[in-house]
């Protein structure tokens, strides 16, 4: 199902709303609600519109900016604040505003007067579309990574929204060196209540900056991964007002044999089974180089595990010598309550139950002291050449015997690749082209109950079902497709999710399709495909001319095998696609065979029979159609006798003028 309205672009933000069960989309100049149950029904579809002023569209354009392109109000930002209403902010012509919407009637909040409620949007909302920021609303608050300024010069992570302080990053000390935004996530690690720890609740961002840490002739690029306590009220002498817990480390996605780094993360996903066992939280991000290898461009999916994160936090700080600006690894002794950790129970022994409480001591100590020693480093779990990752999405699927990790991830030419990893390999289950036209995905939203994809472009808004197992029509394909969503019932491929009976069977991790499926087969549905031979169809085309046989395999694990008679075997060769490239011959007619071939399982994909004729038509007689001309073949017999007597005539011309000068 797609969505799409006319003259409306940058479908950029969604927030999918379980409470109503509606998706919220913002575009530029217009947001729309639609009903989960059909996005594409337009009776059941609402929009609101929140245009630019004239006057601010002027001021925007008097101050350099594209009136065409720049000079509108892009939204930016989508999220549920209450059970009422959604809080949303739009770059508003390079002026940041944020107003509230009413979800009963899907308006805009409007006072005494009919005018639009707003407020300003600076530090919450970036001036130019173009920038990257995120944000997330935790209890009530507003944590909101983005830039506050004209210019976009000074960045900041900021809270806000309710009657409490605002809180924002500091910028005379460095905090953040010019990031990109990916993501953020709100994990409640104060959970389960009455735990020994008695920690809080804490806010991550995801990102991207300029590492100055390294001493290198180039900016070096470098993924980040960032913290804040919920709890954080900022000093009372102190860090007034600033972030007493803000804390960043090193996320490092590299090669294991050479450490080639994709350093620039596109995207974060952030996998928790549940609240109380955020223990287990997996952190799964899209990654790409700021450099090249094998001269093409590269993507990455790696994983973190909380584990890993918190041994970052809880271990060695780095400092600055502000003379050198030279970072080093800190190791004196570190003062106590530890700097930047949260309100704990072991804070509370100090007699510090707030960041209000805080010694000095530690305030100075974090000020300057914001980046951890330790780089979280991972290697990639899947390694794409010559593609772009943007967006990725995690599906925690529970079958039979196994919990498995589906990976949804989205590229910058509008494909779709679904992947799990297998023993500790991934395969690429599927790829789906989603838009008409090419263009990247900009938003992936999950709805897990569901099992459905909500996948943004510039220009359009798509629905893609988690799992089709009814395109596997065998018991083969079904098992070899390693599937976590499907099985085989013994008579055909369905969806575990619609049968939890458990009738069925899989072989995910073996791919055992010879023993499922000799003991699961209904002897009615026990003929292999591969036996069931189809009619061939019948290609002629002149004599002695070349054509392309195509051949698509329908799993990324299965080899191709093209079988034809020996007397074929001098008259082709195989194209880079994996079709085979034949030569007709005067009155024969030769049979070719593409076969698909993974772990014993045959299946035959395409049965051509190519003939060739002393004419100038191409024909193709699929099975049971009568014989009909399918195109003109082009001669350049023409073109050879014009290009044929331009020589001579440039010969000619040569040869005068050669005998003339030498007269």
């Amino acid at each position: 199902k797609r969505f799409s309205a006319s003259g409306v672009v940058n479908f950029t933000t969604l927030h999918l709303s379980e409470e109503d069960k509606m998706l919220y989309v913002g575009a530029r100049e217009v947001l729309f609600a639609l009903n989960l149950s059909d996005i594409s029904q337009v009776t059941l579809q609402r929009n609101v519109t929140w245009k630019t002023p004239d006057k601010k569209r002027e001021e925007c354009s008097f101050k350099g900016k594209d009136l065409q392109k720049d000079c509108f109000n892009y939204i930016k930002i989508l999220l549920r604040v209450n059970s009422t209403h959604l809080y949303v902010c739009g770059t508003y012509a390079f002026s940041p505003t944020c107003a509230y919407i009413k979800t009963a009637n899907f308006s805009l909040v409007k006072n005494d007067a009919g005018e639009v409620v707003t407020e300003d949007g600076r530090s919450r909302c970036p001036f130019n579309p173009e920038y990257k920021s995120t944000a997330i609303i935790a209890d009530g608050e507003l944590y909101a990574g983005t830039v506050s300024n004209f210019q976009g010069n000074e960045p900041i992570i900021y809270k806000t929204l309710s009657q409490g302080t605002s809180l924002k990053t500091e910028n005379s000390l460095n905090w953040l060196q010019d990031p990109a935004f990916v993501g953020s996530a709100y994990i409640q690690e104060s959970l389960p209540k009455g735990n020994e720890v008695g920690d809080d609740d804490k806010i991550y961002f995801f990102f991207s900056e300029v590492g100055k840490e390294f001493d290198f002739f180039d900016n070096t690029i470098v993924s980040r991964i960032a913290r804040v306590c919920k709890g954080d009220l900022g000093g009372e002498r102190v860090l007034q007002k600033k972030w007493t817990t803000f804390l960043k480390a090193q996320l490092l996605c590299s090669l294991p044999d050479d450490g080639f780094p994709f350093n620039i993360i596109q995207d974060m996903f952030v996998l928790t089974p549940s609240p109380e066992d955020w223990k287990s939280t997996v952190f799964y991000g899209v990654f790409t180089s700021q450099w090249y290898k094998g001269g093409s461009e590269s993507s990455a999916v790696c994983s973190f595990t909380m584990d890993q994160v918190e041994q970052a936090f809880t271990g060695r700080y780095r400092e600055v010598n502000r003379e050198t600006q030279q970072w080093y690894t800190y190791n004196h002794p570190v003062p106590e309550p530890r700097p930047g950790m949260c309100i704990t129970n072991e804070a509370r022994k100090h007699g510090v139950s707030s960041s209000l409480h805080m010694p000095d001591k530690v305030l100075n100590f974090v000020k300057d002291r914001f980046l951890m020693d330790s780089v979280i480093r991972s290697q990639p779990l899947l390694l794409k050449r010559n593609a772009r990752y943007t967006q990725i999405a995690v599906h925690r699927v529970q079958t039979a015997n196994k919990v498995y990790h589906v990976l949804f991830i989205g590229t910058d030419d509008g494909r779709l690749h679904k992947a799990i990893n297998i023993n500790k390999k991934m395969h690429i289950i599927e790829e789906m082209v989603l838009f008409r036209n090419s263009q990247p995905v900009q938003h992936i939203e999950l709805d897990t109950e569901k099992g459905q994809l909500y996948v943004s472009s510039f220009s359009e808004l798509v629905e893609v079902p988690v799992a089709n197992c009814t395109n596997y029509q065998s018991c083969g394909e079904c098992i070899l497709s390693r599937d976590p969503y499907c099985a085989w019932n013994g008579r055909q491929c369905v969806d575990i999710r619609k049968y939890p009976n458990k009738a069925w069977h899989q072989s995910i991790d073996e791919a055992d399709m010879s023993s499922v499926c000799s003991v699961v087969l209904n002897p009615r549905f026990a003929k292999s495909p591969s036996l069931r031979m189809p009619a061939c169809q019948v290609i002629i085309i002149p004599a002695n001319t070349f054509r392309v046989l195509p051949c698509k395999l329908r799993s990324n694990l299965a080899v191709r095998k093209w079988e034809f008679s020996k007397a074929a075997g001098h008259f082709h060769y195989p194209s880079r696609e994996g079709g085979l490239v034949v030569v007709a011959q005067v009155d024969r007619q030769e049979n070719y065979q593409c076969w698909s071939v993974e772990e014993g399982f045959r299946q035959l994909l395409a049965n051509y029979c190519v003939r060739g004729e002393a004419r100038q038509e191409e024909f193709i007689i699929l099975p049971g159609e009568s014989r009909s001309p399918h195109m003109n073949t082009k001669t350049y017999w023409n073109e050879l006798l014009v290009v044929c007597a331009l020589l001579a005539f440039s010969l000619v011309v040569f040869s005068l003028f050669v005998v003339y000068r030498n007269r």
